[in-house]
Formats: C-alpha cells, sequence, structure tokens
C-alpha cells in the first residue's frame, strides 16, 4: 500500500489519498496496520527528495535546514547504535585473569587492539571509544538514550562520560539528572561548564580537594607541533592564567598600537617568548582587571562556587582572590576599577554601581538601572550594567569576551531607545551580521533572554550568565518564540532581598 501527498511551495504537504498496490483506493485506516508506523514529515520529505535529486535541488531554505537537523539526529542515533555493539563485543572480550585494559574498565588487553583494526582507529582512539561505550550502557543510560533519539550528539555524551565517570555512583547520577534538562541545547564547551558548576554545587569539598591535587601536580610541558614550531603549556590557578594571558596580550596589542604590523597572534608570542627569556627587558605597565562574580554569602565563608572571568571556581579560591586585590575590605584595588553587582533572588542581575553609589543608594536614595538616554552612545552607567549582565557576546555559541564586543541596539536606533532593555554585547562579527545580513532577526526578551531567528526559520534563546547556578526553575532551555517555561520562576519572597558581589573590572 501507499499514499499520495502533493508537496506545497510552502513546505506543507497534502494527502491525496491511499491505494494499494494495485491501485485499488483503500481508506486511510487500512495503510497504518499494513505499513506500520508512518515516518515523520522530515523522513518523508528526505525519502521523498534524496541526495542529488532535482527534488532536494529545489528546496527552499527552511526544509533544507530541517533536513541538516535531521541528519544530525541520525548520526547521533548512529553513534548510541556503535555504542551498543562496542560495548556487547567488549563483553565477550573480558579480562580473564590477563591484563586490564587502563582506563576502560575489565576488559581484555587486546580488544583496543581489535577494534583498531575493525574500524580504522588509532589504538587510542579505540581505547576511548571503548571506555566511553561502556560507561554509557553500564552507568548513564539516561544519556545514552538522548543519544539514541538524536536530542544531543556525541560530543555531548562524551562530556557527560569524561566528568562524570570519576565520581561516585550517587553523586554522579544526580549531577547527570540535573544537567541533561538542558544537554540538547548547549554547546559541549556549555555543558562541560555546566557540569562542573552542578558538580561544584553538589560536592564542595571535592572541587578543594582536586584544586590542591591539581596545584601539586603542575608542571610546564612542551611538545613538537608542526612545519617546525612547537607548543609551551603550563599549569597554573585560573586568575593567575588569565591575568597572564591579558597582560601578554595587553603588550602585544601596544606593539600593533606603535606600528608594528605583523599578526596579533604572533606579537603575543613574541611577548611571550621575551618575558621568558629577556625579563630583563622593560616593557610598559600594564592595569590586568578581572571580572569576579560572588554570591555574598561566599564572601562570608559560604560554600557557593564563583566565578573568575566565566570560569567557575571555588569558595575558597575567590576569598584568596578577593583578598589579593583587597576587595574584602571594599577599597578600590591597585591597577583596576571596583564595582558591585547587585542580583535578585534568581540571579538576575538589578544593577550595576560603583561603591559611592552603592553607599548613596544605601542611605536613602535606591538603586536601580540607568535611564534611556537621548542619544544614540550608550552612557557609563548603561554600558557597565551590560557589560556585567553579558559577559561576553551574546550570540548563541559566540565565547568572545565582554572587552572585545560593542554595545548593540537590538531595535536600531532612533527606532529602538538607547536603555538596557534594548542594548546587548555583540562581537563585531555578530554586530555586522545583524546589521547587514539578510534575514536574520534579533530580539531582546525580558530578563536580558536574547532571542536569534536565521533566515531558515530556526531559532535559539540565549540567556545573559547567572550567578546562581543553572536550576529548572530559573534556567529556561531556548524554545521558538521565546518565553519563560512552563511553570516560570517563583515569585519573590518578602524575605528575598538582592546579593551584592563584588565585580573588580
Amino acid at each position: 500500500m501507499y499514499e499520495y501527498a502533493a508537496v506545497h511551495s510552502d513546505g506543507t504537504v497534502r494527502s491525496l489519498g491511499c491505494c494499494a498496490d494495485d491501485g485499488t483506493p483503500v481508506s486511510r485506516e487500512e495503510l497504518p496496520a499494513a505499513i506500520g508506523p508512518l515516518p515523520s514529515t522530515d523522513e518523508f520529505m528526505a525519502r521523498m527528495c534524496p541526495p542529488g535529486s532535482a527534488e532536494r535541488a529545489a528546496l527552499p531554505d527552511h526544509w533544507v535546514a530541517r533536513l541538516l537537523q535531521l541528519a544530525e539526529r541520525r548520526a547521533a542515533a548512529l553513534a548510541a547504535e556503535r555504542v551498543e555493539l562496542v560495548s556487547q563485543l567488549a563483553d565477550q572480550r573480558s579480562a580473564d585473569g590477563g591484563r586490564p585494559v587502563p582506563e576502560v574498565m575489565d576488559v581484555s588487553e587486546w580488544l583496543p587492539c581489535e577494534l583498531a583494526l575493525v574500524h580504522p582507529y588509532g589504538e587510542r582512539r579505540a581505547s576511548r571509544v571503548i571506555r566511553t561505550a561502556l560507561a554509557l550502557t553500564s552507568r548513564f543510560p539516561a544519556t545514552l538514550r538522548l543519544l539514541a533519539r538524536g536530542d544531543i550528539d556525541e560530543a555531548r555524551a562524551e562530556a557527560v562520560v569524561d566528568l562524570l565517570e570519576p565520581l561516585e555512583d550517587d553523586l554522579a547520577a544526580r549531577v547527570e539528572a540535573q544537567v541533561l534538562l538542558r544537554a540538547g541545547e548547549q554547546t559541549p564547551t556549555d555543558l562541560r561548564a555546566s557540569i562542573r558548576r552542578c558538580i561544584d554545587r553538589m560536592d564542595p569539598e571535592s572541587r578543594e580537594r582536586r584544586h590542591r591535587q591539581a596545584r601539586a601536580d603542575a608542571d610546564v610541558r612542551w611538545w613538537a607541533t608542526e612545519d617546525g614550531m612547537a607548543r609551551l603549556a603550563t599549569d597554573l590557578p585560573l586568575a593567575a592564567a588569565a591575568a597572564c594571558g591579558k597582560a601578554v596580550d595587553g603588550l602585544a596589542r601596544q606593539l600593533r598600537a606603535d606600528g608594528d604590523e605583523h599578526p596579533i597572534g604572533q606579537l603575543r608570542a613574541e611577548v611571550f617568548q621575551d618575558l621568558v627569556l629577556r625579563p630583563w627587558l622593560a616593557h610598559p605597565g600594564i592595569a590586568v582587571s578581572l571580572v569576579v562574580h560572588a554570591n555574598l554569602s561566599t564572601l562570608q565563608g559560604g560554600d557557593e562556587p564563583a566565578e573568575v572571568d566565566g570560569h567557575p571556581v571555588s569558595a575558597a579560591e575567590c576569598r584568596e582572590l578577593l583578598a589579593q586585590v583587597g576587595a574584602l575590605e571594599l577599597h578600590r584595588p591597585d591597577g583596576g576599577t571596583l564595582a558591585f553587582a547587585l542580583h535578585d533572588h534568581t540571579g538576575e542581575l538589578v544593577t550595576a554601581v560603583t561603591p559611592r553609589a552603592l553607599h548613596r543608594g544605601a542611605r536613602g536614595t535606591g538603586l536601580r538601572r540607568p535611564p534611556p538616554a537621548r542619544r544614540y552612545r550608550p552612557t557609563r552607567r548603561q554600558r557597565r550594567v551590560t557589560h556585567v549582565r553579558d559577559r561576553r557576546c551574546r550570540h548563541p555559541h559566540c565565547t568572545r569576551p565582554v572587552g572585545r564586543v560593542d554595545a548593540d541596539h537590538v531595535v536600531p536606533w532612533p527606532r529602538g531607545h538607547t536603555d538596557c532593555d534594548n542594548l546587548c554585547c555583540l562581537c563585531r562579527r555578530h554586530h555586522r551580521l545583524k546589521t547587514h545580513a539578510r534575514g536574520w532577526r534579533f530580539r531582546l526578551l525580558p530578563g536580558g533572554r536574547l532571542e536569534v531567528t536565521t533566515p531558515s526559520g530556526i531559532t535559539r534563546v540565549t540567556d545573559p550568565p547567572r550567578v546562581l547556578p543553572d536550576t529548572p526553575a530559573t534556567a529556561t532551555a531556548p524554545r521558538p518564540g521565546g518565553g519563560p517555561s512552563p511553570g516560570g520562576d517563583p515569585p519573590p519572597g518578602d524575605d528575598a532581598l538582592p546579593d551584592v558581589t563584588c565585580c573588580p573590572f
């Protein structure tokens, strides 16, 4: 049996009737019983418009995007099938008293050699495939189910295994249940960050232990790359590494401002080399500023993790850093400025102010967001609030830091006001995309959420980073049309006071 259908130019599909193999008309109720479950609309279009066909070449862009999403779901389903097959093969290749393979549980040491011949993996890659397969099938079946449905891809599944496999079973299960709620709408990098934050929140003491061990294991390494080059790496505390990187970048940009036209990356490499091999050379002073977000309870001795330049650190690391710059005494740190970001009970930014404005507000004038400006350029207060709220380019999946972004009007000026509710941080590339690329639509939603729609109709919503960790009540997955998730945020209670967070920048 089969069904006739018409595909209209707008992408809609209309049934024209059902027939038996000999052409005899049959009712539509008989068709499912004869052929089994019907394919989805996307699968139907993929069958009717196979690769290389004239029908596929004539598809409008929104259908091309939908078929691309279908291809990604199919690739994830194939990865899940490979996981199950590798796990089945591993069950038939137990160690049997011999030497097990390190890092991949109790399997024969010869299984990576075998798998490397089944598929042209290297043996190291084969060991990783085995480890991931065994972990997903034995400890993380919920993640494997999402992979099989195409809700996450292989990179996200590997992120879960890499970060949760070393944990105890109970803690790993609780973290997995938490992070999978949003895993499908996060990049692998964002998912890894969410997993780390969740681990830190559920077991803050373990982070302290891991940090102490990592500092004890710190080293400097180098290895050859390609074309006569090599790479040098060292292990440093996060704040120190960020400060070193910004100092090198600042010196390189001074060379560029003095007329050196070499690529900025080459200038950074040369500055780093001079700092190590010729430390006696005089260099201009560079004021390094780091953005630190932390709950007030953290500064008072609590265990809630904080962030340095968008990367999580433990509460103890945060207090140590703030003590070094004198922020706990609430005075201006050397070489930078001190501002305060006030967040409500959900972690949403209320405003960002200087210490003088904070004391003035505490004396009775109150604290509020900067008012709209009657000009194109945002005021200094508006830029401070926008930068502290967004922290990076707000285009989906972009990670360019706030120091290299524009405070852009989402609704173009003068039709849109110069106001924090109409400003968001975009790097120059995505600022140009919003302004000049045809068919893209940007919309700023309440709470600073940015909705971006592609010309092919795919919509993604990005939330500004929050001081509070992601929770189902406050974090919402991107959905077409934006808006809050079902249930929304809990209403503030009478005792819901803003948290004050120190932000040297």
